[in-house]
Protein backbone atom coordinates (compact mmCIF):
# COMPACT_ATOMS: atom_id res chain seq x y z
CA UNK A 1 0.00 0.00 0.00
CA UNK A 2 1.60 3.63 -0.67
CA UNK A 3 2.69 5.81 1.97
CA UNK A 4 0.18 8.46 2.98
CA UNK A 5 3.05 11.13 1.59
CA UNK A 6 3.04 10.26 -1.62
CA UNK A 7 -0.43 9.24 -2.02
CA UNK A 8 -2.85 11.54 -4.61
CA UNK A 9 -4.84 13.26 -2.05
CA UNK A 10 -8.15 13.53 -3.85
CA UNK A 11 -10.46 16.58 -2.64
CA UNK A 12 -7.12 18.77 -2.00
CA UNK A 13 -7.31 22.19 -3.65
CA UNK A 14 -4.92 23.24 -5.89
CA UNK A 15 -2.08 25.96 -5.19
CA UNK A 16 -2.55 29.48 -6.62
CA UNK A 17 0.16 28.33 -9.47
CA UNK A 18 -2.58 25.58 -10.88
CA UNK A 19 -5.26 27.11 -10.55
CA UNK A 20 -7.77 27.68 -13.74
CA UNK A 21 -7.09 31.57 -14.27
CA UNK A 22 -3.29 30.83 -14.04
CA UNK A 23 -2.64 30.74 -18.09
CA UNK A 24 1.15 31.49 -17.66
CA UNK A 25 1.93 28.74 -15.10
CA UNK A 26 0.38 26.39 -16.75
CA UNK A 27 2.42 26.94 -19.67
CA UNK A 28 -0.55 27.67 -21.92
CA UNK A 29 -0.03 30.43 -24.76
CA UNK A 30 -1.83 33.68 -25.17
CA UNK A 31 -4.20 34.33 -27.81
CA UNK A 32 -2.92 37.75 -28.83
CA UNK A 33 -4.38 39.64 -31.52
CA UNK A 34 -2.61 40.55 -34.74
CA UNK A 35 -2.86 44.32 -33.84
CA UNK A 36 -1.28 43.72 -30.41
CA UNK A 37 1.43 41.18 -31.56
CA UNK A 38 2.90 43.83 -33.84
CA UNK A 39 2.75 46.99 -30.77
CA UNK A 40 4.87 43.71 -28.89
CA UNK A 41 7.10 43.80 -32.22
CA UNK A 42 7.78 47.25 -32.32
CA UNK A 43 8.21 48.21 -28.48
CA UNK A 44 11.83 46.13 -28.87
CA UNK A 45 12.76 47.41 -32.08
CA UNK A 46 16.31 49.36 -32.39
CA UNK A 47 17.36 51.25 -29.72
CA UNK A 48 14.42 49.52 -27.72
CA UNK A 49 15.98 46.08 -27.82
CA UNK A 50 18.31 44.94 -25.01
CA UNK A 51 20.98 43.38 -27.43
CA UNK A 52 21.14 46.65 -29.08
CA UNK A 53 24.60 47.78 -29.25
CA UNK A 54 24.61 51.37 -30.92
CA UNK A 55 24.16 50.41 -34.41
CA UNK A 56 27.58 49.14 -34.94
CA UNK A 57 26.73 46.87 -38.44
CA UNK A 58 29.76 46.94 -40.46
CA UNK A 59 29.87 49.28 -43.26
CA UNK A 60 30.07 46.48 -45.66
CA UNK A 61 26.80 44.72 -44.60
CA UNK A 62 25.33 47.97 -44.58
CA UNK A 63 26.12 48.29 -48.24
CA UNK A 64 25.51 44.99 -48.89
CA UNK A 65 21.76 45.87 -47.31
CA UNK A 66 21.12 48.76 -49.54
CA UNK A 67 18.04 49.00 -52.48
CA UNK A 68 21.24 50.61 -54.64
CA UNK A 69 22.81 47.23 -54.54
CA UNK A 70 20.59 44.92 -54.67
CA UNK A 71 19.55 46.88 -57.39
CA UNK A 72 23.31 46.55 -58.92
CA UNK A 73 23.22 42.90 -58.81
CA UNK A 74 19.59 42.22 -60.28
CA UNK A 75 21.01 44.11 -63.38
CA UNK A 76 24.02 42.35 -63.26
CA UNK A 77 21.61 38.71 -63.10
CA UNK A 78 19.57 40.17 -66.16
CA UNK A 79 22.71 41.30 -68.02
CA UNK A 80 24.13 37.82 -68.29
CA UNK A 81 21.39 35.97 -68.96
CA UNK A 82 20.90 34.17 -65.62
CA UNK A 83 24.00 32.14 -66.47
CA UNK A 84 27.56 31.62 -65.14
CA UNK A 85 30.24 33.65 -67.21
CA UNK A 86 33.07 30.43 -66.72
CA UNK A 87 31.35 26.98 -66.91
CA UNK A 88 27.66 28.43 -68.49
CA UNK A 89 25.57 26.68 -65.23
CA UNK A 90 22.03 27.88 -65.53
CA UNK A 91 20.69 26.39 -62.46
CA UNK A 92 18.69 29.01 -59.86
CA UNK A 93 20.13 28.23 -56.47
CA UNK A 94 23.78 28.30 -56.95
CA UNK A 95 24.83 31.69 -59.02
CA UNK A 96 26.35 34.52 -56.96
CA UNK A 97 27.28 38.36 -58.49
CA UNK A 98 30.59 38.47 -58.66
CA UNK A 99 33.01 41.59 -58.06
CA UNK A 100 35.98 41.63 -60.95
CA UNK A 101 37.58 44.57 -59.18
CA UNK A 102 36.76 43.46 -55.54
CA UNK A 103 34.40 45.04 -53.87
CA UNK A 104 36.36 46.02 -50.46
CA UNK A 105 39.02 47.29 -52.87
CA UNK A 106 36.77 50.05 -54.01
CA UNK A 107 35.51 50.81 -50.80
CA UNK A 108 39.63 51.32 -49.47
CA UNK A 109 40.39 53.12 -52.55
CA UNK A 110 37.65 55.89 -52.72
CA UNK A 111 38.28 56.21 -48.63
CA UNK A 112 34.58 55.15 -48.27
CA UNK A 113 33.46 55.57 -44.21
CA UNK A 114 29.65 56.06 -44.64
CA UNK A 115 26.83 54.53 -46.19
CA UNK A 116 26.34 58.26 -47.85
CA UNK A 117 29.61 58.11 -49.60
CA UNK A 118 29.16 54.75 -50.62
CA UNK A 119 25.48 55.37 -52.56
CA UNK A 120 27.22 58.18 -54.15
CA UNK A 121 30.28 56.38 -55.54
CA UNK A 122 29.93 55.56 -59.41
CA UNK A 123 32.54 52.94 -59.54
CA UNK A 124 31.11 50.87 -56.95
CA UNK A 125 27.46 50.67 -58.85
CA UNK A 126 29.37 50.05 -62.27
CA UNK A 127 27.56 46.77 -63.82
CA UNK A 128 30.71 46.50 -65.78
CA UNK A 129 32.72 45.70 -62.81
CA UNK A 130 30.07 42.48 -61.86
CA UNK A 131 29.77 38.95 -63.56
CA UNK A 132 27.56 36.24 -62.76
CA UNK A 133 29.72 33.22 -61.48
CA UNK A 134 28.17 29.16 -60.11
CA UNK A 135 29.21 28.88 -56.33
CA UNK A 136 32.46 26.51 -58.07
CA UNK A 137 33.70 29.21 -60.38
CA UNK A 138 33.22 32.07 -57.80
CA UNK A 139 35.70 29.72 -55.43
CA UNK A 140 38.21 29.57 -57.66
CA UNK A 141 38.42 33.41 -58.39
CA UNK A 142 41.49 35.28 -56.89
CA UNK A 143 39.61 37.75 -54.76
CA UNK A 144 37.20 35.06 -53.27
CA UNK A 145 37.10 35.55 -49.81
CA UNK A 146 40.54 36.61 -48.04
CA UNK A 147 42.27 35.38 -51.08
CA UNK A 148 44.85 37.61 -52.33
CA UNK A 149 44.34 40.47 -49.31
CA UNK A 150 47.08 42.43 -48.44
CA UNK A 151 46.27 42.05 -43.85
CA UNK A 152 47.67 42.71 -40.84
CA UNK A 153 49.22 40.16 -39.02
CA UNK A 154 48.59 39.77 -35.00
CA UNK A 155 51.97 41.06 -34.78
CA UNK A 156 51.19 44.19 -36.79
CA UNK A 157 53.63 43.14 -39.56
CA UNK A 158 51.65 43.21 -43.07
CA UNK A 159 51.54 39.72 -45.00
CA UNK A 160 50.20 38.57 -47.82
CA UNK A 161 47.49 35.52 -47.96
CA UNK A 162 48.55 31.91 -47.76
CA UNK A 163 48.43 31.83 -51.53
CA UNK A 164 51.19 34.23 -52.26
CA UNK A 165 53.62 33.90 -49.35
CA UNK A 166 55.26 30.91 -51.25
CA UNK A 167 56.12 32.59 -54.40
Amino acid sequence: MPSKDTQFKKGNKLGKKFQKGNKAALGIKWNHSENVKKKMSFKKRGKNNPAWKGGISPLETRIRRSFKYRQWRSDVFTRDDFTCQECGDNKGGNLEAHHIDPFAEIIRRNKIKTIEQALICEELWNINNGRILCENCHRKTDNFGNKGRVRKSGWGRIQRARRFSRI
